[in-house]
């Protein structure tokens, strides 16, 4: 057994021990906006909603395509891959997108279809239909199954949007080894608005692979609406992050960083494009 065996075998079971990341569908807010915020996402409303509260995209009105890349504690295996496209129609907003967490000897696999539609200048919702796939290398197989998520959001007042998120409720099955099911997670934030350039948010999660519910915030502070500063944090293992953008026409580009308090820093980058 070579080295580069050993050591791909020791991240597997880094892996699926849990330090890194549950095995099996782990849902993480997608997008290096979100990221340098907490990973806060669910009363944030732009493009990167399509993964973590589909209400959010109900309000776009151009076709939008993005990508997102993550190197989890600067290790190439651990890397997770995203892209997106939305498109506005006239009876509501659509979207798909695909996910890739892993490599050869383990990785997860998500494509999802959305839909969104606002039902009042202050109330929207979203459903996605997902389909999951979970690769184990040297020939363990592969596990696949279908589920959902959806999201709501409102506008309480001009300033303050409220946000709530589901995945996977009904805690459909991975593999019928130890009963192993993909976990569901729920999200309840509030976004406030506090000036044209600066804004709020805060939020909580519950998984059911995580005992504790995960408290998160973030900030972030705008200049002239093309350039942002940004910063959060949150109550479990990841303890701060930052992140800056900026917005030039059709073109957004974010980079961000999360800090672990055991493992270090997970970089993070974004592009979306408008058309």
């Amino acid at each position: 057994m070579t080295v580069k065996h050993i050591y791909s075998y020791l991240l597997v079971i880094l892996i699926l021990s849990g330090v890194t990341v549950k095995a099996g569908g782990e849902v993480y807010p997608i997008g290096s906006r979100q990221a340098g915020m907490g990973r806060t996402s669910v009363a944030i409303t732009d493009f990167w909603s399509i993964q973590n509260n589909q209400a959010g995209i109900a309000l776009i009105d151009k076709i939008s395509f993005g990508i997102y890349y993550e190197s989890r504690f600067l290790v190439n295996e651990l890397s997770m891959k995203s892209a997106a496209v939305v498109v506005p129609t006239k009876i509501g907003v659509l979207g798909a997108s695909f996910n890739h967490f892993g490599y050869s000897l383990y990785n997860d696999m998500k494509i999802g279809l959305a839909y969104a539609r606002s039902f009042s200048p202050y109330f929207r919702i979203g459903l996605q239909l997902d389909y999951f796939q979970t690769t184990l290398g040297d020939n363990y197989g592969t596990k696949s199954n279908v589920t959902f998520e959806l999201g709501i959001q409102s506008d309480v007042t001009e300033t303050i949007t409220i946000g709530a998120y589901v995945f996977n409720p009904i805690q459909v099955k991975l593999a019928n080894y130890d009963n192993e099911k993909i976990p569901a997670v729920f999200r309840l934030g509030v976004g406030w608005n506090v000036s044209e350039n600066f804004f709020v948010t805060v939020e909580a999660e519950k998984s059911t692979a995580i005992n504790p519910i995960i408290i998160r915030g973030g900030l972030e502070y705008s200049i002239k609406e093309k350039f942002f500063i940004r910063g959060g944090f949150s109550t479990m293992q990841e303890i701060f992050s930052m992140g800056f953008g900026f917005n030039i026409k059709f073109l957004r580009f974010d980079i961000s960083a999360v800090m672990h308090q055991s493992l270090g820093f997970s970089p993070q980058s974004s592009l979306i494009f408008q058309f």
